[in-house]
């Protein structure tokens, strides 16, 4: 058995990778809910820099609560930091993506800011280009070493919002192959070709052979 724990406070983030390695039946894939309350200052001048300090954080957590620790008996941590890239800004938001309206910014906060930040900008007129980037940071508990996966879809940024599936910015990324936004495309197709379905995958493979299949869960506080 090979036990994962996916190193996130976002539900959504969670659903969405555990459907994407549900493939892998080898794998048992874990969360800690809220109540663990754990903080972590992403602080990092990349996608890389910050999921290091997600698993980072996460280790230490563990580390402190050692009953914790041997209750899970994990094989993996694992994080990731994803972003939306958008040629005609140069590249932004990136590693600003969750919080390019401001700190606590909604969805929707953040989806405006960006659309008005295109229509303020000339060359954004005929080239709406942008990728989603996923990066992994997994952390092998046994051997203390760190491994790194990336993951990219891209598409073009639209004129206004579509859809009302996916999170974050999926109802104005619109894709090409599909004709559609993240948003209107359903989640089994998403999590075939998304950020994060590539890098998870690519992770996934890399230790596919660890051990049987077992149940998904998540573990909370007694």
């Amino acid at each position: 058995m090979v036990d994962i724990l996916i190193a996130t406070g976002n539900s959504h983030k969670f659903r969405e990778i555990k459907s994407i390695m549900g493939d892998f039946a080898e794998l048992n894939i874990v969360c800690l809910d809220k109540s663990f309350q754990i903080e972590i200052v992403e602080d990092g001048e990349t996608y890389e820099e910050n999921a290091k300090i997600k698993t980072e954080g996460y280790i230490k957590f563990l580390d402190e609560n050692p009953g914790l620790k041997s209750e899970l008996n994990l094989s993996y941590i694992v994080s990731e930091d994803s972003g939306l890239e958008v040629d005609c800004l140069n590249g932004t938001p990136g590693i600003f993506t969750a919080r390019y309206a401001g700190e606590n910014a909604s969805d929707t906060d953040n989806i405006n800011a960006l659309l008005n930040a295109i229509k303020s900008k000339k060359n954004c007129m005929q080239n709406r280009h942008a990728k989603f980037v996923c990066l992994t940071c997994m952390y092998d508990v046994k051997k203390h070493s760190f491994h790194y996966f990336r993951g990219e879809l891209n598409g073009l940024i639209d004129k206004e919002v579509s859809g009302a599936k996916g999170f974050g910015y999926d109802p104005i990324f619109f894709v090409p192959e599909f004709n559609k936004t993240v948003a209107q495309i359903d989640a089994s197709e998403k999590n075939k070709i998304s950020h994060r379905s590539i890098a998870f995958r690519r992770l996934a493979e890399t230790i596919k052979e660890s051990g049987p299949a077992y149940e998904s869960k998540t573990y909370k506080r007694i």
